[in-house]
C-alpha cells in the first residue's frame, strides 16, 4: 500500500503550486492528473493537432444547451500550458469586499505578498510592444482617440520568440507555464506526478478521506494519504467531488460563474499580419461592466470566430492578413450549476441573463468604436447571423440584431465558482481554511472556490489562492 502525506488532484495553476509548496514544507506529495504529460519539443504549430492533444474534450467543452464554449487545458500543467501567459491581478479593493459579503474573508496584504513572490518566480513583466502583433497598434490608437485608459498586459514569458502559438503549447519553453516551472521544481523536492489517471474518486471513511482511486494504464489503482487537495479547476473539481459522493446537500457545483464573451474583428486597409507576434497583448479599462482585451488567433480558431457562411466566410478569410482582433467579456452572476450525467460526465448548466447580454452588447459597441477610431473600415462581431458595422453610426443596430445569447458566438477561458468559499457551513462548500465543510482532511484550492467573479484572467489569482491555501493544508 503506497502512502503519501498529501495527494493533489489536478496539475494546473492551483495543483502545481500546491504540490510545490507542500513539498517545500517537507511533505511527501503525489499529484494525480487526467491529461497526458507532453514533451514541449513535440508541440506542433497546428490547431488541428493540438486541440485534441491538450484541451479538455478536444476544445469542444460546452454548456448544457451548447450556447457557450468553455476552453480548458487537459494535460500535465493544465490550462497554463495552453493559455496566453497573461498575468493580471484583479482589483482586490473591489473583489475582496464582495467575497467578504459572501462569507469568504481573504487577507488582502497576504495575497499581494504572494502575487509578488509568484511574479518573481515566473519572471512576470510587461509585454514588450515590439513583440505584440500589429493589431495592438490599432487597438491602442483607438483607445487613445476615445480617451479610454489602456495598457500592455503583464505576462509570464522569458525571451519570447513571438510565434503566436501560445494557445497550443510553447514548443520553445519561453512561456513559464507549470510544465516548465513549478512541476519540475516540485519533482526535485520529491513530488510524484502521475498522468493519464481517469475515473478518479476520493476514498472516504465517514468524514475522513483515506486516499484516491483511479484507472491508469488499464488497471484500477489506489493510493493513500493523510490529506487530499482537489485542484481540478472550476467544473472539474465539482465533478470530482460529486463523483466521490460529496454533495453537501446540493451545494457542490452550485454558484458556478465565468468571465466570457465574444471576439470582435476589425477589417483595415493595410496588411497587418496579426498572426505574427504575441496574440493577447492589451487591456482597455473602459467600464466596470465588461473587460476588453486585444487578441489574435491562428487561422482555424479565427475562422470560427469571424462568422459568415459560404462565400461571405470565404471572402472574410481571404482578408485574414488585414484584420485586428479583440474580445469583450462580462462576468456572469454565480447562478450556474455543475451536475453529472448518467455516465458521470460534468454537465454545465449556465445561461447568459438579459442583463448579461445587455452588458455584452454595450461592450461590443465600445470595442467597435475603439477599432473605428483606430482606423478600421469595417467591424465584425462574432455572431451566428452575419453582422457587419460599416461605421460608428451602425452600432446601435446590434440591439435589434442580437436578441438572445445564441445570436452571438460566446465562449470563455475563465470559468470560476461551483465550490464557493464561505465561513458558514450551511451556505458554502469550503471554509476559510479551504477545507470542505464536514470533512476532516479534504481541501479545494482552485478557481472553483471563488464566490464571485474576479473580472480578470484567472491564472494569477488561481496560483495565489493555492499558495495561500497550502499553509492551511500543511498545518492540518
Amino acid at each position: 500500500m503506497e502512502k503519501f502525506d498529501a495527494i493533489v488532484i489536478g496539475s494546473g495553476a492551483g495543483g502545481s503550486v500546491m504540490a510545490h509548496q507542500l513539498s517545500l514544507k517537507g511533505l511527501r506529495v503525489a499529484v494525480i492528473e487526467k491529461g497526458k504529460r507532453e514533451n514541449p519539443i513535440l508541440f506542433e504549430h497546428s490547431e488541428v493537432e493540438m486541440f485534441p492533444q491538450l484541451y479538455k474534450n478536444a476544445g469542444l467543452q460546452s454548456s448544457k444547451d451548447n450556447a457557450l464554449t468553455i476552453a480548458q487545458g487537459c494535460t500535465v500543467g493544465g490550462s497554463t500550458v495552453i493559455n496566453n501567459a497573461i498575468w493580471l491581478r484583479p482589483d482586490l479593493d473591489k473583489i475582496l469586499p464582495e467575497w467578504e459579503k459572501a462569507g469568504a474573508t481573504v487577507p488582502k496584504n497576504e495575497l499581494i505578498k504572494i502575487y509578488g513572490i509568484l511574479e518573481k518566480a515566473l519572471r512576470v513583466k510587461p509585454i514588450d510592444p515590439q513583440k505584440a502583433n500589429r493589431g495592438a497598434d490599432i487597438f491602442m490608437r483607438g483607445c487613445q482617440e476615445l480617451g479610454i485608459p489602456a495598457s500592455y498586459l503583464d505576462n509570464n514569458r522569458e525571451e519570447c520568440l513571438c510565434c503566436g502559438w501560445c494557445n497550443y503549447g510553447c514548443r520553445y519553453n519561453r512561456k513559464t507555464s507549470m510544465l516548465v516551472t513549478f512541476i519540475p521544481w516540485a519533482e526535485k523536492l520529491g513530488a510524484q506526478f502521475l498522468d493519464e489517471c481517469i475515473d478518479t474518486q476520493i476514498l472516504t471513511n465517514g468524514k475522513r478521506a483515506t486516499g484516491v482511486q483511479f484507472y491508469r494504464q488499464g488497471s484500477l489503482q489506489q493510493i493513500y494519504a493523510d490529506k487530499i487537495v482537489v485542484s481540478c479547476g472550476a467544473i472539474g473539481s465539482s465533478a470530482l467531488l460529486l463523483q466521490s459522493g460529496i454533495a453537501l446537500g446540493g451545494r457542490v457545483g452550485r454558484g458556478f460563474h465565468m468571465l466570457g464573451g465574444v471576439f470582435v474583428t476589425a477589417e483595415t486597409m493595410e496588411t497587418i499580419n496579426g498572426y505574427d507576434g504575441i496574440g493577447l497583448t492589451c487591456y482597455a479599462k473602459a467600464s466596470e461592466d465588461y473587460v476588453i482585451e486585444s487578441y489574435f488567433a491562428p487561422p482555424v480558431v479565427f475562422s470560427i470566430s469571424v462568422g459568415g457562411f459560404f462565400r461571405t466566410h470565404f471572402e472574410r478569410m481571404m482578408n485574414y492578413c488585414k484584420y485586428a482582433d479583440a474580445g469583450v467579456m462580462i462576468a456572469t452572476d454565480p447562478t450556474g450549476v455543475i451536475t453529472l450525467d448518467k455516465k458521470g460526465n460534468a454537465v454545465i448548466d449556465i445561461k447568459y441573463t438579459d442583463t448579461d447580454l445587455s452588458r455584452l452588447k454595450e461592450g461590443i459597441k465600445t470595442l467597435s468604436k475603439i477599432f473605428f477610431r483606430g482606423g478600421a473600415v469595417k467591424v465584425l462581431p462574432s455572431s451566428f447571423n452575419i453582422i457587419e458595422f460599416g461605421s460608428e453610426n451602425d452600432l446601435n443596430s446590434i440591439d435589434t440584431l442580437v436578441k438572445r445569447p445564441e445570436d452571438l458566438t460566446i465562449g470563455s477561458a475563465h470559468p470560476q465558482g461551483g465550490n464557493a468559499m464561505c465561513e458558514d457551513s450551511r451556505k458554502g462548500v469550503v471554509g476559510l481554511d479551504f477545507r470542505v465543510h464536514g470533512y476532516d482532511n479534504i481541501f479545494v484550492a482552485d478557481t472553483s472556490v471563488f464566490p464571485t467573479n474576479i473580472r480578470a484572467n484567472c491564472q494569477a489569482t488561481a496560483m495565489a489562492m493555492s499558495y495561500y491555501a497550502a499553509s492551511f493544508v500543511a498545518a492540518s
